[in-house]
């Protein structure tokens, strides 16, 4: 077992390829966004953290996320069968169906970590084990991707990164300058 936590962060660069990020975007940029919030479980109710500067998100399912949904699970198989192969982590039961993130200028995500309860709507639910976060474009400033308060890690369109959802591993991203970032996020549980 290794001790150093940077062990427990994959990063996979152009894991998902150009053309397909190109598709994506097409796509989700028509959608309908919401404000994004956080679950206060003391509270038992949503919250905004950044206020005014909070991302939106937003689903959908299609033939372009059926192929994001299978990228995912190879990520994940890269994950815990090729890179750690811990023998006692037989799996795991599910993952979430993709929820994509839009980061206009000025728009951010506050400091968190991905264990909680109610993570995504609809069945299945369960207890994030592992987060997966991937990048869809890069024609924006800001929105730097930092894990463990001060840890910026460079995501390009295409990559992909996984780690684990637990406390250990507290992550956000910053104040998008110009353009729009756009991402997606996955959860194993």
């Amino acid at each position: 077992m290794k001790l150093n936590l940077d062990n427990y962060v994959l990063k996979l660069s152009n894991f998902i390829d150009k053309k397909t990020c190109e598709e994506i975007l097409k796509e989700i940029k028509k959608l309908k966004w919401e404000e994004h919030f956080f679950y206060d479980v003391q509270e038992n109710k949503n919250i905004n953290v950044s206020g005014e500067k909070e991302l939106e998100f937003a689903y959908t399912k299609s033939m372009n996320t059926e192929i994001l949904m299978k990228k995912i699970w190879e990520a994940l198989n890269e994950y815990v069968v090729k890179k750690h192969n811990f023998k006692w982590f037989l799996g795991w039961k599910g993952y979430s169906y993709v929820k994509f993130n839009k980061y206009s200028k000025n728009k951010e995500m506050a400091l968190h970590c991905d264990h909680i309860h109610s993570l995504f709507p609809g069945e299945p639910k369960g207890i994030p084990i592992l987060s997966i976060v991937g990048v869809l474009n890069e024609n924006y400033t800001g929105g730097d991707f930092i894990m463990f308060k001060n840890k910026k890690i460079k995501l390009l369109q295409g990559d992909v990164i996984v780690f684990p959802s637990n406390f250990l591993f507290p992550h956000k991203v910053t104040e998008v300058k110009s353009g729009e970032r756009f991402s997606f996020v996955s959860w194993a549980y």
